[in-house]
């Protein structure tokens, strides 16, 4: 339901600035070609992560560290415009990090994921006028996490990635010919479903029921997974040329 009334409210407030200026001929910017960076956060729901957290909670009796929230994401951008078309073809890079950290756990205990996504995607300028254009866009890609879970004196590193998909839309104001900025809400989904250890303590990990060197680690028996599912909505600045 929040998902649905971010990307309805964004919608409506693009399409009453579209309705309230005059249509210019051709794009919002001029130039084929243009390039983005920007920051964003994404709510990916680690819900394997918060068990395991929980789990460190009612062992040791309380701990600090809170669940973790949204992940911050940082990107990059190339984006190609197919001359006299509404359409264009993009490259996206980005950086995912997601923590929480906190004491009480014979130590302290963290919960860290970083890792990266590369995304090429498609994408449609339905609506433009001189100072803002509407984009939808979709794409198909990849995403690989890096995991730590430091459990008092207990440790464990792992990483996992996959395919995944996004669907979203935006928009472009551009105050100059070339200078523009961007707001944008994408759907991702890219679940890791098996994580696989590179390194581990020397005491076991309180709550997993395997965490070996080179071994798939679980809880309750079951695969330990991540994702970078969520909603990212971010802002970024965008130069064409």
């Amino acid at each position: 339901m929040i998902k649905a009334k971010f990307f309805s409210g964004l919608l409506f407030c693009v399409m009453s600035l579209l309705s309230a200026s005059s249509f210019g001929k051709g794009a919002s910017i001029t130039g084929d070609n243009s390039v983005s960076v920007g920051v964003g956060l994404t709510n990916s729901n680690q819900a394997d992560m918060d068990n395991l957290r929980s789990v460190h909670n009612a062992n040791y009796g309380g701990i600090s560290a809170g669940s973790l929230g949204s992940a911050l994401e940082l990107y990059a951008q190339y984006q190609f415009r197919f001359s006299g078309t509404m359409f264009a073809m993009l490259f996206r890079p980005s950086y995912f990090r997601q923590t929480s950290s906190g004491s009480g756990c014979n130590g302290s205990c963290e919960y860290n994921l970083n890792g990266f996504t590369f995304f090429p995607m498609f994408r449609m300028y339905p609506l433009e006028n001189n100072f803002l254009g509407l984009f939808l866009q979709t794409g198909i890609g990849y995403g690989h996490l890096n995991g730590e879970i430091i459990d008092g004196p207990n440790s464990v590193k792992f990483s996992g990635g996959n395919f995944g998909a996004a669907f979203g839309l935006g928009v472009d104001f551009c105050f100059t010919d070339t200078h523009c900025m961007t707001i944008e809400g994408t759907a991702r989904y890219l679940p890791i479903s098996r994580n696989v250890i590179s390194s581990s303590g020397t005491g076991s990990l309180t709550g997993a029921t395997q965490a070996g060197s080179g071994q798939e680690l679980e809880i309750g028996n079951s695969d330990f997974g991540t994702t970078m599912s969520g909603i990212m909505g971010i802002i970024g600045y965008t130069m064409a040329f």
